[in-house]
């Protein structure tokens, strides 16, 4: 049956809806201005984006692209093909790290910027720098190549090439730590800038940064290249940004305040019970008083026979024999009948009636006994549910005896 809201119901849901809009639509316009983004993509035209660099090699005569793809879709002969992977940022599978292996390995080129390629290539082993400069730091070719070509260069490294390996050629370093490494892979060639700025809009006005990318693209013109946006997060689904903080929160305040409109919708309008009470009252003040008086009367074994006679009853009831049947008779029947294994009930009850006629009966003996049948009342079910819990409240108070008529 369907939920039928009352005026002033529906009352109270506009009136939430209209101050988390106004909520919404103040803190879009207080909020203050994000930074620029650090991220060299070639769609930004912020200082530390790489737009510049994009339009400048498509109007060199570049063939260009942004890519957004998968690495799965690299080409299949790449041997004139350079994908630029300036700070790659968002993880890589497994499968897409074995395509940019394959790639390098069947003639494809790769420039690649930043201490975070090392998480996509198998080769690559950099040294971070924990307290990265951000003013750029000049540095002077450590040989002739293309790369060095325009010569000294200037960038702001994120970390240090790691290996020292005679494969590895070394074309700018930082006081022996390489900034700018090339090597070969297969067929191709892989080389790692230590920073993205000669690449960056601002970066790139410098000589010897332009001087830098060019060298690494190589002589020819005649190539493609694939400016990675891929791991820059343009593969992301629309579902993926609902994890974003701004939408997360905002999913997450618009949650809250529908479960508090729906519960005090449902206090108002569900059913209504009164409040129960449970009187412990009766059956420890019956408990107490019936203690007191088997003190004072000093009659101990009137205080298990009573309870026992009871017990006795309710078995013989429960297992349709008669009321003076001998104990051990009970206990078998309840374990051949009941299915109850426990072998202290025969015990128990044997030990109750050896003392109800003797006089020298202690208290501590009493006690023992009393809640060793409770034991078995309470394994065995006898009683009633209210029954039951005045047989409990005995075994927690020393010296009383449960109400069990």
């Amino acid at each position: 049956m369907p939920i039928k809201l009352e005026k002033s119901d529906l009352r109270l849901l506009s009136w939430a809806g209209a101050i988390v809009l106004f909520l919404i639509v103040v803190l879009v316009f207080i909020s203050p201005q994000d930074e620029e983004s650090s991220v060299p993509s070639s769609y930004s035209p912020v200082s530390g984006g790489a737009k510049a660099a994009y339009l400048l090699l498509e109007s060199e005569g570049y063939k260009i692209q942004h890519w957004e793809r998968s690495p799965v879709d690299l080409p299949v002969n790449p041997s004139n093909t350079v994908l630029i992977m300036a700070l790659p940022l968002t993880p890589a599978t497994k499968v897409e790290k074995s395509a940019l292996e394959l790639f390098l390995s069947e003639g494809g080129k790769i420039i690649a910027t930043g201490a975070t390629v090392q998480f996509y290539l198998s080769k690559v082993e950099i040294d971070l720098e924990p307290f990265p400069s951000l003013a750029p730091k000049e540095y002077q070719p450590e040989a002739p190549s293309l790369l060095t070509s325009g010569g000294s260069i200037k960038m702001t490294p994120s970390g240090y090439w790691k290996s020292a390996s005679a494969k590895y050629m070394v074309h700018y370093s930082d006081e022996g730590k390489p900034v700018v490494v090339s090597y070969k892979v297969g067929k191709g060639e892989m080389i790692w800038w230590a920073s993205s700025r000669p690449l960056t809009n601002i970066g790139i006005r410098e000589a010897g940064n332009l001087g830098l990318l060019l060298g690494s693209l190589g002589v020819s013109k005649d190539v493609t290249l694939l400016w990675d946006e891929y791991f820059h997060g343009y593969q992301r689904s629309y579902a993926s940004y609902l994890t974003d903080p701004p939408l997360l929160s905002g999913l997450i305040q618009l949650t809250l305040l529908f479960l508090a409109v729906l519960f005090t919708f449902a206090r108002r309008n569900g059913p209504i019970h009164p409040l129960y009470v449970r009187s412990r009252l009766s059956p420890l003040e019956f408990v107490q008083t019936l203690g007191g008086l088997y003190q004072r009367a000093s009659a101990i074994e009137t205080a298990i026979e009573v309870p026992y006679a009871r017990f006795r009853s309710q078995l013989a009831k429960r297992l349709g024999m008669k009321a003076d049947a001998r104990s051990s008779d009970l206990a078998r029947a309840a374990r051949e009948r009941l299915g109850y294994e426990d072998k202290d009930l025969e015990k128990t009850l044997q030990e109750i009636e050896s003392c109800l006629h003797s006089h020298d009966l202690s208290d501590t003996k009493a006690l023992d006994l009393t809640q060793r049948l409770n034991r078995h009342t309470r394994s065995m079910k006898l009683f009633s549910d209210q029954e039951q819990e005045n047989i409990s409240n005995a075994d927690r108070l020393t010296g009383t005896q449960p109400r069990t008529h």
